[in-house]
């Protein structure tokens, strides 16, 4: 009698908790329905110093096209905002600013209210501290109390930098990175499950015009932290602004919708289904294999809503 060998087509993790096997047993092979996590809280971490309206006002009007796509995509976003100043008697130190502390998806002319979450003022100091603020607002007391709410257990945490200048917290960046490791820990795959974004002076040749600032320097300190964790940098100057929103907007999506196979796959055997609609191989508007990471990636008109049902088949390579 003839032995037929039925080679099981395999498929990704996903960032996802609740994760459905749903294999008819009929079936010859095995497949993977996943839903991404949708949920993502993004704090924003605002130079407040007097150096920094103009630039707040300059990505004040970006807002809309940072995040229509995440809306589009029905992501459940938490946004708030807190500022580099650290004084004693200064309202906001160390604080989630404004009321209500934090916002949704689910608030009212909610592109309207994250645009008064970016414009927090020019009234800070001088010295910068923005990872100190960062670490006062997630600290487990401050979520317990005045800042309950913004950040769920399940999340992603992405943070985002605005500043002209350097941080002068007195943690190193690795402080930090080892502060946001264990608040955040790596997903079972190895990947981060927080990452941080800088717009701001990258170097001291950086074409921004410093004269209506009063002054600029990189931030070096920011740039080591979106190495680390897999973000993105951009500058803040001019039309400049416009491509760095464009890179840290497409990179959270990335982040949000890459899928790591579980095992290196045969390339050619891989078929990719949305909504049961199998999606085409296309680095522009559909999916790619990305072989460094493993992972699959969707691109352009393909990236697939949060509550969208995906499925990857394929052949594991022959080594595996």
């Amino acid at each position: 009698m003839k032995k037929i060998l039925f080679l099981p087509l395999l498929f990704l993790l996903g960032c996802s908790n609740d994760v459905a096997f749903n294999v008819r047993e009929e079936s010859q092979n095995f497949a993977q329905d996943v839903k991404y996590n949708k949920t993502v809280d993004i704090l924003f971490i605002i130079d407040d110093g007097e150096s920094m309206d103009i630039v707040q006002k300059q990505l004040h009007d970006q807002i809309p096209y940072l995040f229509d796509s995440l809306v589009h995509l029905n992501m459940d976003i938490h946004i708030a905002t807190t500022g580099t100043t650290i004084l004693n008697g200064f309202s906001n130190s160390g604080r989630l600013i404004g009321e209500p502390r934090y916002i949704s998806t689910e608030t009212p002319n909610f592109l309207e209210e994250v645009k008064k979450k970016i414009f927090i003022g020019k009234d800070g100091g001088t010295r910068e501290e923005g990872l100190r603020s960062m670490e006062m607002v997630l600290s487990e007391t401050y979520r317990n109390t005045e800042g309950k709410g913004f950040l769920r257990d399940d999340s992603f945490l992405n943070i985002i930098v605005l500043s002209n200048e350097d941080d002068s917290s007195p943690g190193a960046w690795q402080y930090y990175a080892d502060y946001l490791d264990k608040l955040r820990p790596n997903h079972a795959d190895g990947t981060k499950a927080w990452s941080l974004n800088f717009f701001g002076v990258l170097s001291m040749q950086d074409t921004c015009d410093s004269s209506s600032w009063g002054l600029k320097f990189p931030g070096y300190k920011f740039m080591d932290l979106v190495s680390y964790s897999g973000g993105v940098q951009g500058s803040l100057c001019g039309l400049d602004l416009y491509k760095s929103v464009s890179s840290i907007k497409s990179r959270i999506i990335q982040i949000l919708t890459d899928y790591k196979l579980d095992r290196k796959p045969q390339e050619s055997s891989i078929r990719v289904y949305v909504d049961g609609i199998e999606i085409p191989k296309d680095s522009i508007n559909g999916w790619a294999y990305i072989a460094a990471g493993n992972l699959i990636r969707f691109n352009g008109t393909s990236v697939p809503k949060a509550e969208a049902g995906i499925r990857v088949d394929f052949l594991p390579h022959a080594t595996e």
